[in-house]
């Protein structure tokens, strides 16, 4: 392979890492979104566990929005088990899922996120790389 086709070949490398680096960017933006809906929904399911029957609740319905409702003696919770499935759970049965939804989102960024280092240092290496084939080539 020629010098040329070398500094090339790792330009291209260098472009898809950094697009690897953006789409990763993306990916922990949403999860960080996913856990604070469902933080969110925990904190409600809280609140609904603490309310007596008749207390006034500012329930989320999304997009920052709210809206008031009053508790009943019925603290069951409707929620989403994926594939547009959902089901029914006492509150301390639905905190509990949610508890375990937010462990594995956290633990989903922190993976996103190590990959992430590592596609920085794969970008600095081959940036040096780059840097040090182009001032070879270059004629005196």
């Amino acid at each position: 392979m020629t010098d040329e086709a070398a500094l090339r070949e790792n330009m291209m490398r260098l472009e898809t890492a950094k697009a690897q680096l953006e789409a990763l960017a993306k990916q922990q933006e949403l999860i960080q979104l996913a856990v604070e809906e469902h933080v969110k929904a925990r904190e409600t399911v809280k609140n609904l566990v603490k309310s007596a029957p008749g207390d006034e609740l500012m329930v989320p319905v999304g997009a920052d929005s709210y809206i008031f409702a009053k508790s009943s003696e019925r603290k069951d919770v409707v929620l989403g088990v994926g594939s547009g499935v959902s089901v029914q759970r006492n509150a301390e049965e639905a905190e509990k899922m949610l508890d375990s939804r937010v462990e594995e989102l956290a633990q989903a960024f922190q993976r996103v996120a190590e990959m992430a280092v590592q596609t920085e240092e794969a970008i600095q290496e081959l940036t040096e790389k780059i840097q040090r084939q182009y001032e070879g080539s270059r004629p005196d």
